[in-house]
């Protein structure tokens, strides 16, 4: 029995922490004995690559081209045309014995291509959904940064035919049950956590508080929100990491407790972290994400590095709060997070934050997170 592993792409490939979990999966994978395939698209080369358990399959399009054809409703994904030659390929190597995971960042591809071979093999799909849909209603609310045609059709149309749905959010679970309440013995939730633990140091004390926010920048996340808390601390540095130079909201900052760095190379991140920072920031701008939980939160766990945290309703917030890992505000209230942070910035009050994070981090490893997919896994291939 072979494990078909779907994704768009993983580390190294995708260095971002959506690539880094799909990778750390597929070790999990590999180290509970299952005989893992990686299947792919290959972006850069028209060839057929198979090597280490991994087949990429030529992405053959022009991906703005694509992803136009979905906008506007031509495609139900711009993979769509990836998967025809992806199950061609495929079709005479997966068996019916077989399992599929097909993963999910927010689009439809792997999903539909795991769903090709269950019609054709009677394979069992399960589901892993990193993100909502892209562009599909969550509790309502939907993307508004561009226009694009509704996807619950397309959604519905796919998600009725998987054996089994993991979200990695409680509230995704129950916004996919709010549309479809039928499936409710069908989705499960599993948290990423941090992958490889570390260590906790204690940084060295300095006059100034220092706040970094590491990652992504876009609308979506919006971290010049942190901006805000420069008014009510003259003894403050804020440390952005990342695509700082292609972000139009940061680059007019003129302040000098404001640093702008581009990403490093992860081990070299962990230890400027850990001599340099007292609080991890946070921020999700819209309601529809609060489906979603930013990979940081599990990164500054393992730092044992208190967060604050700017975010709308939902698991992120509630991982933080509820677990007494620092404090998080809804993005809106301006005034709540400058008090969150006057709170924040009281040493002992950090203090009994990374005590309790310590107390409380083993719980996070990826591992001991990831236990019940093995354990689902299992149970599907017995049925």
């Amino acid at each position: 029995m072979k494990l078909w592993f779907l994704t768009r792409s993983l580390y190294p490939y995708q260095k971002t922490g959506g690539g880094q979990i799909r990778k750390a999966q597929v070790e999990y994978f590999q180290k509970m004995g299952y005989d893992v395939v990686i299947v792919m698209p290959e972006y850069q080369d028209d060839n057929y690559i198979e090597e280490n358990g991994m087949i990429k399959i030529p992405f053959r399009q022009n991906h703005k081209f694509a992803t136009l054809l979905e906008i506007i409703g031509v495609y139900e994904d711009y993979l769509d045309r990836w998967v025809k030659e992806a199950f061609l390929y495929l079709k005479d190597q997966v068996k019916k014995e077989d399992i599929i995971f097909a993963t999910s960042g927010g689009e439809l591809g792997m999903i539909k291509l795991a769903t090709m071979f269950k019609e054709e093999k009677g394979t069992k799909i399960v589901a892993n959904f990193h993100d909502p849909l892209v562009y599909s209603l969550v509790h309502g609310y939907k993307l508004q940064y561009r226009f694009h045609v509704s996807r619950e059709k397309t959604e519905a149309k796919y998600i009725r035919k998987l054996d089994h749905i993991i979200t990695s959010s409680k509230s995704y679970k129950q916004a996919l049950l709010e549309k479809y309440p039928d499936l409710v013995s069908k989705i499960s939730v599993s948290y990423f956590g941090y992958i490889e633990k570390i260590l906790c140091k204690e940084k060295k004390r300095q006059e100034s508080i220092t706040i970094a926010y590491v990652g992504t920048m876009s609308d979506a996340q919006s971290p010049e929100k942190l901006l805000s808390v420069l008014a009510y601390d003259a003894n403050i540095k804020l440390y952005f990491i990342g695509n700082t130079k292609a972000y139009q909201p940061l680059k007019s900052v003129d302040d000098p407790r404001v640093v702008l760095m581009d990403y490093m190379l992860h081990a070299k991140l962990l230890e400027f972290m850990q001599k340099e920072v007292d609080i991890g920031f946070v921020s999700l701008k819209d309601r529809y994400f609060g489906a979603c939980v930013p990979s940081k939160i599990y990164e500054y766990i393992n730092l044992c590095l208190p967060i604050l945290g700017a975010l709308p309703a939902g698991d992120a917030r509630d991982i933080i709060n509820q677990n007494g890992f620092g404090i998080a505000v809804d993005f809106e209230d301006t005034k709540a997070l400058i008090n969150a942070y006057e709170k924040m910035k009281d040493r002992q009050f950090l203090d009994k934050i990374k005590k309790n994070i310590k107390d409380k981090k083993d719980l996070w490893n990826f591992s001991n997170q990831f236990e019940n997919v093995y354990k689902l896994l299992t149970k599907i291939a017995e049925e």
